[in-house]
């Protein structure tokens, strides 16, 4: 079922990458776990940028590989929380890798039409 249009994806895609960029620094993570979420963070930024729907850049990755992008991310979000002392948040980074994947189940595969231009009349 693709209920989830890709424009309300693409949002969710950034506010998702900064909220794992910023929780190492909320939770007081160092060492590998920081850096770890930083550069997953990043990478989530970057392969969004380079998608061909609404929130895309360069707009060279199609829609179905940019979602098993995310679906990895959810799986490397998951893996994170087994593997790494996150002091209390292990539940947050979990929910995270869930929402991921829910998020891929549920967005449709092709970009929807760009937004209508909106023209002004002449006086």
């Amino acid at each position: 079922m693709q209920i989830l249009p890709t424009r309300l994806h693409g949002l969710l895609d950034y506010l998702v990458s900064m909220l794992v960029i910023a929780l190492p620094f909320v939770a007081g993570w160092h060492g590998a776990a920081r850096w770890s979420f930083i550069a997953l963070g990043g990478l989530g930024i970057a392969y969004s940028l380079m998608t061909d729907y609404e929130w895309g850049g360069v707009r060279v990755l199609p829609m179905p590989l940019h979602l098993a992008l995310d679906a990895i991310f959810g799986a490397a979000m998951v893996v994170l929380a087994a593997v790494l002392d996150l002091r209390g948040y292990v539940w947050l980074v979990v929910a995270i890798g869930i929402l991921a994947w829910v998020l891929v189940m549920i967005t449709e595969r092709r970009p929807g039409s760009p937004a209508p231009e909106i023209r002004g009349r002449a006086p």
